[in-house]
Order: C-alpha cells, then structure tokens, then sequence
C-alpha cells in the first residue's frame, strides 16, 4: 500500500502533465512551439493562470470560455483526467517509487501519442525517441534483464516495414514497439501485448467497415490500440499468460 502523500503527489503531477499534454497534442501536429501562453481557440484571448487548473477549471467555466463562451472540448478534462488515473496505476503497479515515475512518464507519453496518432494518423519523433529513453530507464531501475521483448516488438513492426517497403505500417511504429518493449518484463507478454493490440484492432476495423464508417482502403491509426495492449497486458498480463500456458 503506498503512502497517502505518494498518491496525492502522482495524481497532482499526473493532472498537471495531462494539462501539459494538452497543448503538445494540438500544437506538435501542426507544428507550433509549445512554448507560447495558452489561448481560447475560438476568441484567442491568452488564458488567465485560474483558467489553466486541470479539471477544476474546466467546472468552474461550465465548459466554456469566460469572454467569448465558446464551448470548450471536453478532451480537456478527459486528458487530464486520463494522466492523473495513469500516474496512480503507476504507483501501484511499480516495485517503488522511482519506478513508478518512470513507468507513469512512460504511459504518460504512450497517451499522448495515442491521441496524435489517432488525429493525424503519424507520430512526432520528439514523443517516440522520449518514449524510447524513459522506457530504457525505467528497465534499468526495475532490473528487467531480457532484452528480447524489445527485440521482438521492435523487429515485429520493422519486418512489417521492411517487407511492404513503409505501406503497412511505418518506422514510427518500429521505435514505438521498442519502446513499449522495454516496458514489458517477458517475451511472453510481448507477445500478449502484440496479441490484444491486433484484437482490439480487428474489432475496432470491423464494427467501422460493417457501419459504413470507413472503407477497406482507409488507414486505420495503430497507436491507440498499442497503448491498450499495453495497459491490458501491464494489468492482466500474468494472470491471462496463467490462463493460456495453463
């Protein structure tokens, strides 16, 4: 059971970075600096610092700006909110405190790119390479000693890519699977997390081909159902590897 000021800190820091997160998944597709002050996307009016509280705000606008009232999304809150739930899993699932930081970053930017990938159909390299280094570090602290999960999820999609020449999927997902291959202990849950993402995938492809919500030529964005794979497998793994090896 970790202790009551660890948790209040993960979730205040996790909410903080889904605020963050925020701006890095609308200004990085487009391009923009993220160093700029957040604005109204309807009016532009710069944001005053009670407007920027996660979540809070948000209930205290009723979901809209203050000058012009144009509605806000409500991706906002969900971000945040999404963050702060994935930080505490993190403290709950890492052997310590250092881990768990390490493991919420790393499902932190696993969101972010998530929710890029979903929108623009690509993935910022900024995210991916960051992914890549605090996934690394996260193993070094847990002392995972394989590095064939790695390996496997890495070389699975640079195989795709390599044999379709980039048409199947793209070498953002190579380094991608590299990362979310550092956070897995075995090749067994490699395979798991390879297993439930495609699953979830083919679900998801199927209900949208039978609605006629999209067509047999659309691309569909993998990153999200990485992401669940991911969260499934970091959760349930052991005890679905215990049902299936028997």
């Amino acid at each position: 059971m970790q202790d009551s000021f660890s948790v209040v800190l993960f979730v205040l820091v996790g909410a903080l970075l889904g605020s963050f997160g925020n701006v890095l998944t609308l200004r990085l597709p487009r391009g923009e600096s993220i160093g700029g002050r957040s604005h109204c996307p309807h009016c532009s009016r710069v944001l005053r610092a009670w407007e920027l509280i996660p979540v809070v705000s948000f209930m205290l606008l009723r979901g809209r700006c203050s000058t012009c009232h144009g509605r806000i999304a409500w991706r906002y809150p969900m971000v945040e909110v999404s963050s702060a739930g994935l930080f505490l899993l993190a403290l709950s699932l890492a052997p310590g405190v250092e881990a768990a930081a390490l493991l919420a970053l790393s499902l932190w930017l696993l969101l972010l790119i998530a929710i890029i990938d979903a929108q623009v159909q690509g993935i910022p390299d900024v995210l991916n390479f960051t992914l890549l280094i605090v996934a690394g570090a996260y193993a070094f602290v847990v002392g995972t000693p394989e590095l064939f999960p790695p390996l496997l999820t890495g070389g699975f999609f640079f195989f795709q890519w390599a044999v379709s020449r980039g048409r199947w999927t793209g070498s953002g997902d190579i380094i991608l699977g590299t990362g979310i291959g550092l956070l897995l202990p075995t090749v067994g849950h490699a395979l798991l997390m390879l297993a439930c993402s495609y699953i979830l995938g083919a679900g998801v492809a199927t209900v949208l081909l039978l609605s006629g919500r999209s067509k047999r030529t659309d691309h569909l964005a993998f990153a999200p159902f990485l992401a669940l794979g991911t969260l499934l497998t970091l959760l349930w793994g052991d005890v679905m590897l215990g049902v299936l090896l028997g």
